[in-house]
């Protein structure tokens, strides 16, 4: 009898660990959606795809994981429906508008969102945080519109001479709350004795046209407000910067070039978007996993970059840094 009562809890112990683990014949496809420029380069990626890797998805055997890339938002639209119409099991989503257009193809297949999204509610993917009631959940990468305010007084901190600032923005209509975070930077901007110069962009292209605009004569400093729309340009504006000596403030996705940014870490991020498409693919509702904000937040200052503009950051500025590059 003993022997038997052992063997059922045995037989109950293995039962648990198998349904814990991804059923290794079955491939999951998992598709992404992310605003334009290099899949691969993004911390968030690299964050989803160690924590999948944590929770026994391998790619190749039991996951597939579709990564495009892509040049323009406009070439997210096909590949949405394209996700809808094969029923991909969950699309995962960087930034407001990808996750607007992944809303648009499809009310079924769960979507998770891992990076770029303010407020789902205000942006309507969710009911609540709470409680999604929809088929869309996920991390979000902002704790509200007040960071935005906290990242220009950090700037203006580390740049004491910091008296006019490019505001570069994303302007697309879809992007929901851009207006309330950027009324918080334009009240911030007149108690930190700055005056704004408001660069609203709308693609890749624009940017550039920014950034021929820009030098010493005209701005004393280039503020990024985070949108998946700088995650290719940022680059390129990290470049620009240093070699027309404006400091920079924003681009994590650039933080080894780039003078000062703080945020979310992008790579929790992502690795915790992992643990959302795990409990759904395990038999989990989107609508019943409450919306996630960050809980991990990095002021990174750049030294090597400091140096090259000639700036010198002030010691208790430098103090408060969790992460200095030299």
């Amino acid at each position: 009898m003993i022997n038997k009562i052992i063997g059922l809890v045995l037989t109950a112990l293995i039962l648990d660990v198998h349904q814990a683990e991804p059923q290794q014949g079955k491939i999951n496809r998992v598709g992404l959606l992310a605003p334009p420029g290099k899949v691969e380069e993004r911390v968030q990626i690299k964050g989803l795809r160690g924590g999948l890797k944590e929770a026994g998805y391998l790619e190749g055997k039991n996951l597939l994981l579709e990564t495009p890339n892509v040049e323009t938002y406009d070439e997210l639209r096909p590949i949405a429906r394209g996700y809808a119409e094969n029923k991909v099991n969950i699309i995962v989503t960087l930034g407001g508008t990808a996750t607007v257009i992944a809303k648009e193809a499809t009310k079924q297949i769960p979507i998770v969102f891992i990076w770029g999204v303010a407020d789902p509610v205000q942006a309507g993917f969710t009911k609540s945080v709470a409680r999604p009631e929809t088929n869309i959940t996920g991390v979000t990468s902002f704790v509200g519109p007040e960071i935005s305010g906290k990242r220009l007084e950090l700037f203006q901190e580390a740049v004491p001479s910091l008296r006019r600032v490019a505001v570069l923005y994303n302007a697309r209509g879809e992007v929901p709350g851009r207006e309330k975070t950027l009324t918080i930077v334009r009240e911030v901007a007149p108690k930190l004795g700055l005056t704004l110069l408001e660069k609203p962009v709308k693609s890749v292209s624009d940017v550039d046209d920014v950034l021929r605009t820009l030098s010493r004569q005209t701005a004393d400093g280039i503020f990024i407000m985070p949108s998946g729309l700088f995650a290719e340009p940022c680059k390129k504006i990290a470049a620009t910067a240093i070699q027309k000596k404006l400091p920079l403030s924003g681009c994590e996705m650039v933080e080894d070039r780039v003078l000062l940014s703080y945020g979310p870490d992008g790579y929790r991020t992502g690795y915790r978007g992992a643990w959302y498409v795990d409990r759904i693919l395990k038999g989990a509702k989107p609508q019943d996993l409450p919306v996630e904000a960050p809980t991990y937040f990095e002021l990174v200052i750049n030294l090597k970059t400091a140096k090259q503009i000639g700036l010198t950051i002030p010691p208790n500025v430098l103090a408060r840094a969790d992460k200095v590059i030299r």
